[in-house]
């Protein structure tokens, strides 16, 4: 018994050694651990048609506003010549209709003339009631020609308006077959090629923004004091031999469970609180995945 009873005090000793200098290893102002991400936009195609060309290639750098993709969209360019030249009728149409306006203006003055010198013969008995009631009938006709003459011109304005806001939205859509980048970044992905068939929707390219690299760590409740927006911190990646700076731009307002990656079942069920340190520098050996650690001292 005595025996065991020494070999219990040893065993309770050395587990205290360790356990102290597992602390030990944790380098001082460590803050939590994580990997890098990066903002990334999939380009998607904003019509359906042919892929003409492709400028880029995986890992390429890309430029914000360059040129990434030409989609065939000559159909389109030939459906607004089509409508181009309707307009062309629309202008015939309008000298037409200014002419029919034209000659039924000066119709009813004519018969508008006659039915009132007929009006005042008749007041005087001069004229026959027959010959009243035909002018009245021909005035008629006469104001209605005329009105119908003029109603052309809304129809015509309505036809062209149409025409127009049919060309603006082919004018978009043949814009819409030049893809260019909306942000400076790294091709990450390709999804097509050349020769293949895009349609309205689908995916062409994924872009990593490296202007836009963060780390999230999850730290438990008694350390999330230590954690203010926009406070400095400093990142150590392994494949760089200084640390960068960082800044504190998110803390989760709420607990969650430890992600699933954490190693043992235990530290999985307990509640943490995430946050987010963007890297404050462009460096360009940084990529998507890297481990790193956030330190609240400044390493350098």
């Amino acid at each position: 018994m005595k025996s065991f009873a020494r070999y219990s005090a040893f065993f309770l000793i050395m587990m205290s050694f360790m356990v102290s200098g597992c602390r030990d290893k944790v380098p001082h102002g460590f803050a939590g651990s994580g990997v890098l991400e990066a903002t990334t936009v999939t380009i998607s195609s904003l019509s359906t048609g042919i892929v003409l060309t492709y400028t880029k290639d995986e890992g390429d750098p890309v430029k914000k506003g360059e040129l990434l993709a030409e989609i065939d969209v000559e159909k389109l360019t030939l459906q607004k010549s089509q409508i181009e030249a309707s307009l062309k009728e629309i202008d015939a149409g309008r000298i037409s209709a200014g002419a029919a306006i034209s000659q039924a203006s000066e119709n009813f003055e004519n018969v508008e003339t006659r039915y009132k010198r007929l009006k005042e013969l008749l007041e005087r008995g001069s004229a026959t009631q027959q010959q009243f009631d035909d002018i009245s009938t021909q005035r008629s006709v006469a104001r209605n020609q005329l009105v119908g003459a003029k109603a052309q011109q809304p129809l015509l304005d309505a036809k062209q308006a149409q025409a127009q806001a049919a060309i603006r939205v082919l004018e978009r859509q043949i814009k819409d077959g030049t893809i260019i980048s909306p942000l400076d970044g790294v091709i990450v992905e390709r999804y097509m090629e050349e020769g293949e068939v895009a349609v309205q929707g689908g995916a062409l390219y994924k872009i990593m923004d490296f202007n836009d690299f963060w780390i999230k760590i999850y730290v438990a409740e008694p350390d999330m004091g230590r954690f203010k927006l926009g406070q400095k911190v400093s990142i150590k990646v392994d494949a760089m031999d200084e640390p960068i700076p960082g800044t504190v731009t998110w803390t989760s307002p709420e607990a969650e469970f430890t992600p699933k990656n954490v190693e043992t079942r235990q530290a999985r069920a307990e509640l943490v609180y995430a946050v987010k340190v963007r890297v404050a520098e462009n460096v360009s050996q940084l990529k998507i995945g890297m481990p790193g650690e956030v330190y609240f001292k400044d390493l350098k």
